[in-house]
């Protein structure tokens, strides 16, 4: 059986950890709304389907031209991806809209899927989170 844990944490950044935190967000909503692009443009023009596994491929590729995304790691951009792809999956099951591009006010944020990329550190009220990269 496998268990999926969501956790959530209120993060008080110092100043350039915060202007950091804002600019991933943006790098991710950009691959976001590029993933989402991607998959329209793809279908109208050509009448393909790009399946999640297609824009997982491309993004070694993808972190080779856009340098800026080296440093956000592997997982948390597969992750940017996977959520379009839950997008689209939820159009064509009729249980939601169509996949809307995002601006960075209605960007949430990001994912680790995994352990790798984080770490908290509690005495159990109070603790900070160590973050990759940051």
């Amino acid at each position: 059986m496998i268990v999926t844990r969501r956790t959530t944490f209120r993060l008080y950044p110092t100043k350039s950890q915060e202007v950091k935190l804002h600019y991933w967000r943006r790098l991710h909503k950009d691959l976001f709304n590029a993933c989402l692009y991607h998959r329209k443009a793809e279908y109208q023009r050509f009448g393909n389907s790009i399946s999640y596994y297609d824009q997982q491929n491309i993004l070694p590729e993808f972190k080779e031209c856009w340098v800026e995304y080296k440093e956000l790691g592997s997982q948390a951009l597969q992750s940017t991806v996977k959520r379009v792809d839950y997008a689209f999956m939820r159009f064509f099951k009729g249980l939601g809209s169509y996949p809307k591009f995002k601006s960075a006010r209605h960007y949430r944020g990001w994912t680790y899927p995994g352990i790798s990329g984080w770490k908290a550190h509690t005495t159990g009220d109070n603790g900070y989170l160590e973050s990759s990269n940051l």
